[in-house]
Order: structure tokens, then sequence, then C-alpha cells
């Protein structure tokens, strides 16, 4: 694990804590034996997430994709062993995944998902596809994929009863406003005062306000990790040949980007991400370096 696979995990949390708590009073529902069972399970059901069939299951389930073709597994798997090879790890640790998409895109998940879109594997040259492929290693060796994942899982309860606080609160003014304008706006007011009396009672309860802010700057640093990962193993230059590609296609710069969008994009800008490789432009691909 490196610092932004930390950073995650410290700012999910709140969430974390929040789950526990909802986990915690469905549970008394339950009689106690029961209900403490309920407890330590969905504490241990994270678990799964590096549970290589509960995996393929969450790989075909939640993000859509599939396995390769005897085809693409032929021309996916070579770039792999290679990759994998010159990281020093073991490339059968992880399995390769197709998603059905026309755009260009891969990404690393759980604990051993590596996925690459169909029309990576059919247009990219082969050589920086690989780049893109050492990426995404980069993710899986310093735990961004794992981390990622659990926060989400382990934020799920708390996120539910959020959105349902939040659909009932907008139900409720606009029930109240139904039958008079005062009325809403009285029971607006209500909550406000309610939310402020709790960050004056509980001041820290303030920051996590930030935490939306603050998961995608740990998500950018992750990216930038997972580059210079990629360049320390050879593919600096083709990563870069892959970034300036993108720029030429009119991806958008971040010039071009409201400040709204560069505070939340969980990726940094692609001349930031280029600038950051620098460093590891001269040469041909070689070994990993310290």
């Amino acid at each position: 694990m490196d610092s932004p696979a930390v950073t995650t995990l410290l700012l999910n949390l709140p969430h974390f804590l929040g789950s526990l708590l909802v986990v915690w009073v469905v549970s008394r529902i339950f009689p106690t034996l029961l209900g403490n069972f309920l407890v330590l399970a969905w504490l241990a059901s994270g678990a799964l997430m590096f549970h290589r069939p509960t995996e393929r299951v969450v790989a075909k389930f939640v993000y859509k994709v599939r396995a390769p073709t005897g085809a693409e597994l032929a021309k996916l798997q070579p770039l792999w062993d290679e990759v994998a090879r010159r990281a020093g790890v073991d490339g059968s640790r992880y399995d390769l995944w197709i998603e059905d998409s026309d755009e260009v895109n891969a990404f690393g998940a759980a604990g051993h998902i590596v996925a690459v879109t169909r029309h990576s594997l059919d247009r990219f040259p082969r050589d920086r596809l690989s780049a893109v492929l050492a990426h995404e290693l980069g993710h899986h060796v310093h735990g961004h994929a794992w981390s990622g994942l659990l926060g989400v899982y382990y934020s799920l309860p708390a996120r539910i009863v959020m959105t349902i606080v939040k659909y009932v609160v907008i139900f409720a003014v606009v029930l109240a406003a139904e039958f008079a304008i005062l009325g809403a706006v009285v029971l607006a007011l209500l909550i406000v005062i309610v939310a402020i009396a709790v960050a004056l009672a509980f001041p820290p309860a303030l920051a996590l306000f930030a935490i939306p802010l603050l998961l995608p700057w740990a998500s950018r640093r992750g990216e930038l990790r997972a580059d210079r990962f990629a360049g320390e193993i050879g593919y600096g230059p083709l990563l870069i040949a892959v970034f300036t590609a993108e720029l030429k296609q009119g991806a958008a710069t971040e010039e071009e980007q409201g400040a709204l969008a560069r505070l939340m994009s969980t990726h940094p800008p692609l001349h930031t991400r280029i600038v950051a490789l620098e460093p590891f432009a001269a040469g041909p691909p070689g070994s990993r370096s310290s």
C-alpha cells in the first residue's frame, strides 16, 4: 500500500463507522446472538472482495465485463505476461477481462481484476496497450484497486440511509409546501438549525463535507503513482505517447475544465501526467529502477 491507498481508506473511515452504526441498529431487530452474528458477518464480508470466485461474479454483474475469447486472450496474455515479468510480479495472480465498449479504457478493480475495452484491444498498438496494462498493474501493486472497492463496499449501508433521509426530507418540504409556503419555510429552517446544532456540538462533523472533494484528490494521486510505476518498469515513453494521442483526439485540457470539474475529477489532466512522466521518457524500456 502507498499513501494514496492509505488516504482512501482513512477518508472512507467515517462512512464505514456510519455503516457500522446502521448495521448495528438493524441487528437490534433480531435476537442478541443472531444480531451479533449479523454485525460480525458484515464486518468479515469485505474479505470476499479478495475471493477469486466472488470477484468473478462482481466482474460480470457489477463491472459488466466478460472473459476474453481465445483470440482476444492470445493477443492480451503475452502483453500482460511481459508487463508482469518486468515488474517482478506473478501475472497469474490476476484475471484478464474484456469490456464490450467502443471507448479507449482499462481499469483494475478488487484484488485481481484487470479489464480492457474491446476497442482498446482492437485499435491500440501492442506496445501502447502494454503501457496501459503496466499502469493498471501499478494500481494493483500499490493497493489502489482494493482500497477503493472496500471503501465503496463498507460505505454502502450509510450511503443508502443518507439517500433515504435526503428524499424523505425533500418529500416533507414539498408536502409542507402543498399546504402552505410558510410551513415549508419553517420546516427547512428547522432542518438547517438541527444541522448547525450538530456542527456546533461536534465540530469535527464539518470535516465530512470535505470528504467528497478529498476522495477525488486521493484518486488523482493514485493515478500519478500508477503512471510512475509504469515509468519505473520502462513504459514511460509509451505511456506519454498514449496521453499525447488522447490530447490530439480532443481530450479536455485543464484550462477547458471548470474549477468544480477539476476538483471532482478522479484523473489528473493529461498534460500534468505527461510532465510527471518526463523523467522516465529517456531511453528504451528496461528493468525497474528504484
